[in-house]
């Protein structure tokens, strides 16, 4: 099926003039995050999502999402969107910073809701999003602050969540709570040194260059050994964080998640 046949394209002038299908108003000085909706978003809506940002969207907004001012896509900042809705609203009503209303078939609609909401993930990786509310409960009642900081509470042995919905696409966090080992990025893997002068030391390594490696011990401190200092660096390739596949419903699952995916910084 060919999708150039079932959608309207705009002109290239009126693709120079659109200031982004998701602005919802020139006013704003500052993006904010948006919020999902209790919503599954499907591999197949993914995907099919992203064939129709490359003929619609892709010419204004780029291949990441961040061609237009004040928004970015791919980090879910908009202007003034917040919901589901209001992103449907812009794609298809227009605005008058010079966005046109796009013609855009139910499917075809909810389908690029999904992959904006996917944080432009091409992998096409399935997730739910809950309520971000009662998510913020799960992640207290499941310990996670045992190993996880947030806002200044909670331990640094594993890495800090404050802008983890900036940096780590939904379908990246569910992987990461569902299959800690598949999710861990390798900067973040847990390391045991063995130095010269025969100390052992386990923690996890948040950074490396050349000449050292910084890590946090497992008693919080803050670490930078020297290279030329260590006899054998061991890092391991299986996370020490529990899975929560089955631990959690998929209904936790999915609040944990859209609480997790609205923690954008400050």
């Amino acid at each position: 099926m060919d999708i150039h046949k079932l959608i309207p394209i705009p002109s290239r002038r009126r693709f120079t003039n659109l200031l982004g299908a998701f602005a919802l108003g020139v006013g704003t000085t500052m993006a904010a995050p948006a919020t999902a909706q209790d919503h599954q978003y499907s591999a197949e809506q993914i995907q099919a999502g992203y064939r129709t940002y490359v003929s619609q969207c892709q010419l204004c907004h780029g291949s990441n999402g961040d061609g237009i001012a004040r928004v970015s896509l791919s980090r879910q900042q908009f202007p003034r969107a917040v919901t589901d809705d209001d992103i449907r609203m812009a794609i298809t009503t227009g605005n008058a910073a010079g966005m046109p209303p796009f013609a855009l078939k139910a499917d075809e609609l909810e389908n690029l809701v999904a992959f904006v909401r996917s944080g432009m993930d091409r992998t096409g990786t399935e997730f739910r999003l809950g309520d971000a509310r009662r998510g913020k409960a799960i992640y207290e009642k499941a310990g996670c602050a045992a190993c996880h900081r947030l806002d200044g509470n909670g331990s640094r042995t594993a890495p800090a969540l404050d802008d983890i919905g900036f940096i780590r696409r939904p379908g990246q966090i569910l992987t990461s709570l569902t299959d800690p080992t598949k999710g861990t990025m390798p900067i973040n893997r847990s390391v045991t040194i063995f130095t010269a002068d025969g100390r052992t030391i386990h923690g996890r390594r948040f950074n490396e260059d050349t000449f050292s490696v910084q890590l946090i011990d497992q008693q919080e401190n803050v670490l930078s050994i020297n290279k030329s200092d260590i006899r054998r660096f061991d890092v391991s390739m299986t996370s020490q964080m529990p899975s929560y596949r089955g631990r959690l419903s998929d209904v936790e699952l999915a609040d944990l998640l859209a609480y997790l995916v609205s923690l954008r910084g400050k």
